[in-house]
């Protein structure tokens, strides 16, 4: 790689991270794992490692059922750990790491779809984040990367 060194500070009211000037940034992190990731010139970025287990009652509050149709056919809960980290790191990109938003009702305005092409993305009204999860039997983990670009149809209508 190689950039402009940069340091990363704190926000004071809420001690979250402060990137460099240009610089979309976020972290996750387990009581064993951390990960950083940082895009240069993207309008954000979420990473998110899940090792819990769901009760599987879970899965009716933190997804529609729209969500559950296409993205959860299987009814695995190791995919259900993957799906909820693809949220999670779609609400952070989303969110642009001010977690504060999450108060505000964004987090559950986030909604997980696939493109005509398959790929993943979150999306919170007009803003879209490309999501890539995968998982172990032991953690999901996804990254989401925020454009500005728009992406292609999806395969469901958006709901009203």
């Amino acid at each position: 790689g190689g950039g402009p060194a940069g340091q990363v500070g704190r926000r004071r009211s809420d001690n979250a991270p402060l990137f460099p000037a240009g610089y979309a940034g976020t972290i996750t992190h387990t009581p064993r794992f951390a990960i950083a990731a940082v895009a240069p010139g993207a309008a954000g970025i979420g990473v998110d490692l899940e090792p819990r287990r769901f009760d599987p009652a879970l899965h009716r509050f933190l997804f529609t059922d729209e969500e559950r149709e296409q993205l959860w056919p299987d009814r695995e809960l190791e995919s259900l750990r993957g799906l909820y980290a693809a949220k999670e790191a779609g609400f952070k990109a989303l969110s642009g790491g001010d977690c504060r938003a999450a108060h505000g009702g964004l987090y559950f305005r986030v909604r997980l779809e696939r493109d005509g092409g398959g790929r993943l993305w979150a999306r919170a009204g007009e803003a879209r984040a490309l999501v890539h999860c995968a998982g172990t039997p032991t953690f999901g983990f996804a990254v989401a990367v925020r454009t500005t670009d728009r992406p292609a149809a999806t395969r469901h209508p958006r709901p009203s």
